[in-house]
């Protein structure tokens, strides 16, 4: 019989790798409990509805972009109304993917924020986007997900691509800071001054366990 001893769970099928972690099995002897395999069942989704809300947000884009465009004077309200149908196609698909809350908190701050900087952009007035939306909300959830693995070591690897995900697009608002894109600088340096010091933790802190088991994980 085989066993993952990362998930602890033993198989009498002739698996090589565990289906949870992926993970090599280990052959030991006879076993007690033996993990049994529940029927596949398979889950009703209505594709109807997912590709008719993809479309009617498409469709009122498309008016949008045309109403404005046929008045003869540049895009404005049009862009905004695009943007905001974009945002809610990304924002369905996102929470409507089956993975960890804190894989769907990340890239929906993620796309809230890039969403309201298009914003800013399509309305001519992104300063306010840039210097305190952006920075505050990648810092908020750098700040989240650090304390949800510190509080919950046992799960860490759960956590461990969104922070570092998230750790470096806080590096960003530094670069915005250099290049003199921001107004007001003091939001994106504490901003890239947090993301650079986690980064620098995630490279140097972990123990040499902590770094096997999250190479072995994410196939590194």
């Amino acid at each position: 019989m085989k066993y993952c001893k990362s998930c602890h769970v033993h198989y009498d099928t002739d698996l090589e790798h565990c289906i949870l972690c992926n993970g090599e099995l280990e052959q030991e002897g006879d076993q007690i409990s033996v993990y049994k395999f529940s029927d596949i069942t398979k889950r009703s989704a209505s594709r109807f509805f997912n590709r008719f809300f993809i479309f009617i947000n498409v469709i009122s884009a498309l008016i949008c972009l045309y109403l404005d465009l046929i008045s003869g004077l540049p895009l404005t309200w049009s862009l905004v109304v695009t943007i905001t149908n974009i945002y809610v196609i990304v924002m369905f698909t996102v929470l409507a993917v089956p993975t960890l809350w804190t894989s769907k908190m990340t890239k929906s701050i993620i796309v809230t924020v890039m969403a309201i900087i298009l914003i800013g952009l399509a309305i001519r007035d992104y300063s306010w986007a840039i210097d305190f939306v952006f920075p505050i909300a990648v810092g908020t959830n750098i700040f989240l997900i650090s304390l949800l693995i510190i509080t919950n070591k046992k799960k860490w690897y759960d956590y461990f691509a969104g922070l570092t995900i998230i750790t470096l697009i806080g590096l960003i608002p530094g670069l915005f800071n250099l290049i003199h894109l921001t107004t007001q600088r003091v939001p994106s340096f504490i901003c890239f001054s947090y993301a650079l010091i986690t980064l620098l933790g995630i490279i140097f802190l972990p123990s040499k366990s902590s770094r096997e088991e999250f190479k072995r994980r994410f196939h590194v």
